[in-house]
C-alpha cells in the first residue's frame, strides 16, 4: 500500500508530496508502520505520537536513518509525506487496520481482561479449542502464537502484554494467512487507556477479577483504573457473552447494568447465584481436582447455546487460585466453542507458566517461585501452601516492587505481615528476607527510596522480623540458612527477582527446570 492510497482509506490528508524524495516515497509501497523508532524497519511509515515521557518527534531523524520513507505526524514535517492528523495515536489503529487489510473482520475475537490471571486464562482458552479441532491464534504476555506456534517476526511484541496497534494487525495478519478463525487476545489497562486495541469487536468477553489499586504508576487513581478497565466492555459486540469471577464482589457490582449477557463463574462453596460452578475442589501440591458444573443453559459465540453439564477436571498445576483460573477459563472456552472433552483435556494438559504459582521442588525442601504484584495474588500463594504443604519452616524471599510507587508497596507490606503472623500464629516459624534486587532489577523496576521505605517500614511496625539484603544473589542464600528438607521456600516478588529460582536451586544442590510457557 502507498502513503497516498493509506492516507485515503482513513481519511487524512498528506503533505509533502511535491518533488523530490517526497514524490518517490509516497508512489513507494510502504513496509510496514513503527511506533518506536527503534522497531523501524526500511520503508516503513513512522508514526510520530507524544508518549508519557518523551516526544515521538525527537525520535523522527532516527527514524529515518533507520529507513522510514514516510510519517504520520499532527503537523507537516519537512522532507517526508506526511499524513497528517489532529491525534496520530487515535489514528493509529485504523492506519495499521488498513494497511494490513482490515483482518480483524475475519477473526471472531476474544478479549481477556482483569488485574490478574490473563495469561494463564488465554492459555487454556487456547489448548482447550486447539483440542477441540479450531485454528486458533493468540497475543498477550508470551507474544504471538499461531496454530501453537511462537511467531517472532513482528516488531513491538516482546516485553508488551497487549503491544500497540501495529503489531496487533500484523499478528492478525499473520493469523488470517495461516487459516486462523479465532483470536484470542490479553487486553490491559494501559492498551486500553492509550487506544490501542479501539476499532476491535470482541464476540467473548473474559474478565478474570478487579483489584483498584494496581498500576498507580500509570493510573492517577483506583478509580480511574477501574474506569480504564470497565472500557474493555464498550469493545463486546452486541448480544456478546461476558465471562466474569462470580466471587469477585467488586467486579460483579462494576458490571451489573452494562454488560448484557453475564455469565458469573464460583469457585466459593455456596456459589449463590453463579451460572457455572467449581464444586469438590480437592487440591495438594501436586494440582487440584473438581468438578465444573453448568448450572443452566448459556449463551455462546455466534448464537450457540451451551446445555447444562458436569465436567470433572484434573488440574497438575499447583495453586487454588489457578483452579479458580481454571474453571473461569473453561467455561469461557465451552462458550467459544470448545468441546467438552477438549476442555477436559486442556485442563489436565495445563503446565506451569515460568513464575507463576511454579513449583520448583515439591519436596526436599518445597520451593515456590511466584511474581506476586499484589496483596491478592500474595495471599492466595500463602493459603495454597498453607492448605496443601505442611512446613517446618516458612523460607520467603520477597523482592520490593520498583517503579511501581509507594502505595503498592504499603498494601503488599500490610499484607505480608498478615500472611506471615498467621503462619507464626498456627506454630510454623517463618524466616524473611527481603530483598531490593539490586543485582537484578532492570532501569524500568529499580526500587526507589520511597518503595524501600514503603514496605519496610509498615514490615517493622507490624512487628514481623525481616533481614534486608540488597541483591538477590545474597538474599537467598540468607534465606535459605540452615534448610531442612521438611521446609518450604518462597520466591515472591515481580521482576527483579526473576533470577532468584536460578540462585535458590544452586544453593539446593539441583537446576531449574525449563520453563513449559
Amino acid at each position: 500500500m502507498k502513503v497516498r492510497e493509506l492516507a485515503r482509506s482513513v481519511g487524512a490528508p498528506v503533505a509533502g508530496l511535491e518533488g523530490g524524495v517526497g514524490a518517490e516515497a509516497a508512489d513507494a509501497d510502504l513496509g510496514g508502520i513503527a511506533v518506536d523508532s527503534r522497531h523501524v524497519r526500511g520503508g516503513d511509515l513512522f508514526v510520530v505520537m507524544r508518549g508519557g515521557r518523551a516526544d515521538g518527534a525527537s525520535f523522527v531523524a532516527d527514524a529515518v536513518a533507520r529507513g522510514a520513507v514516510a510519517l504520520c505526524a499532527a503537523e507537516p514535517l519537512a522532507g517526508l509525506p506526511t499524513i497528517v492528523a489532529e491525534d496520530p495515536r487515535a489514528l493509529l489503529p485504523r492506519l495499521a487496520a488498513a494497511f494490513y487489510g482490515e483482518p480483524a473482520r475475519r477473526l471472531a475475537l476474544v478479549g481477556i481482561t482483569g488485574t490478574l490471571g490473563k495469561t494463564s486464562t488465554a492459555l487454556l482458552v487456547e489448548a482447550a479449542l486447539g483440542a477441540t479441532g479450531r485454528a486458533v491464534g493468540v497475543i498477550g504476555s508470551l507474544g504471538v502464537r499461531v496454530r501453537g506456534r511462537p511467531l517472532d517476526s513482528i516488531p513491538g511484541v516482546a516485553g508488551m502484554t497487549t503491544p500497540d496497534a501495529p503489531a496487533i494487525h500484523a499478528a492478525f495478519r499473520a493469523m488470517v494467512d495461516a487459516g486462523v478463525e479465532l483470536a484470542v487476545m490479553e487486553v490491559t489497562s494501559h492498551a486500553l487507556a492509550q487506544g490501542r486495541t479501539a476499532g476491535l469487536e470482541f464476540a467473548l468477553g473474559v474478565f478474570t477479577n478487579l483489584v483498584p489499586d494496581e498500576h498507580l504508576e500509570f493510573h492517577a487513581t483506583p478509580d480511574d483504573y477501574v474506569r480504564t478497565k470497565l472500557r474493555f466492555l464498550d469493545q463486546l459486540a452486541p448480544g456478546a457473552p461476558l465471562v466474569i469471577d462470580g466471587d469477585d464482589e467488586r467486579l460483579r457490582a462494576a458490571v451489573r447494568g452494562i454488560a448484557d449477557r453475564v455469565v458469573a463463574v464460583s469457585t466459593s462453596p455456596n456459589g449463590v447465584g453463579a451460572d457455572v460452578i467449581a464444586e469438590h475442589l480437592h487440591a495438594d501440591a501436586s494440582g487440584s481436582a473438581f468438578s465444573l458444573r453448568v448450572a443452566r443453559e448459556l449463551p455462546g459465540m455466534g448464537g450457540r447455546h451451551i446445555p447444562p453439564v458436569a465436567l470433572p477436571l484434573v488440574l497438575p498445576v499447583f495453586g487454588t487460585q489457578l483452579a479458580a483460573n481454571a474453571a473461569l477459563a473453561a467455561a469461557a472456552a465451552l462458550l467459544a466453542g470448545a468441546s467438552p472433552e477438549g476442555v477436559t483435556d486442556a485442563v489436565i494438559g495445563m503446565r506451569p507458566i515460568r513464575r507463576r504459582m511454579e513449583v520448583l521442588r515439591a519436596s526436599a525442601p518445597f520451593v515456590l517461585d511466584d511474581t506476586v504484584g499484589n496483596p491478592r495474588s500474595l495471599r492466595a500463594v500463602f493459603d495454597s501452601v498453607r492448605a496443601a504443604v505442611p512446613a517446618a519452616t516458612l523460607r520467603v524471599v520477597f523482592g520490593i516492587r520498583g517503579s511501581r510507587g509507594a502505595t503498592i508497596n504499603e498494601r503488599l507490606a500490610r499484607a505480608l505481615a498478615d500472611c506471615v503472623r498467621e503462619v507464626q500464629g498456627r506454630g510454623t516459624p517463618v524466616r524473611l528476607v527481603v530483598t531490593a534486587s539490586e543485582d537484578d532489577a532492570g532501569p524500568r523496576d529499580r526500587v526507589r527510596p520511597e518503595e524501600h521505605a514503603a514496605l519496610t517500614q509498615p514490615l517493622a511496625a507490624a512487628g514481623v522480623p525481616f533481614d534486608f539484603v540488597p541483591t538477590v544473589a545474597a538474599a537467598v542464600p540468607r534465606a535459605l540458612e540452615g534448610w531442612q528438607p521438611d521446609d518450604a521456600v518462597l520466591l515472591l516478588g515481580a521482576q527483579g527477582m526473576d533470577g532468584a529460582a536460578a540462585v535458590a536451586m544452586r544453593a539446593l544442590g539441583g537446576e531449574r527446570p525449563p520453563p513449559t510457557a
